[in-house]
């Protein structure tokens, strides 16, 4: 199973703790990943069968896309 790191922090760069994220795949395997929550630092670790494309989604905002795996900052 493949696994992608999202970093996720508020505008003011402070991190964003325990926020929930997922990652959206679309295509033939496409799908939403299960929840992964942000630790103390901002930091989420999305378990994950598919892999490309991956939009980001936090607390089910879109946060942008990347290639997964892989890591992502997102800014809330």
């Amino acid at each position: 199973m493949a696994m992608s790191r999202v970093h996720v922090q508020h505008r003011d760069g402070s991190p964003a703790r325990h926020v929930r994220v997922v990652l959206g795949f679309s295509g033939i395997a496409g799908g939403m990943t299960k929840p992964a929550f942000t630790d103390g630092s901002g930091d989420a670790v999305v378990e994950h069968s598919s892999t490309g494309r991956a939009t980001v989604y936090v607390s089910g905002s879109d946060c942008g896309s990347f290639h997964a795996p892989g890591t992502y900052a997102a800014t809330v």
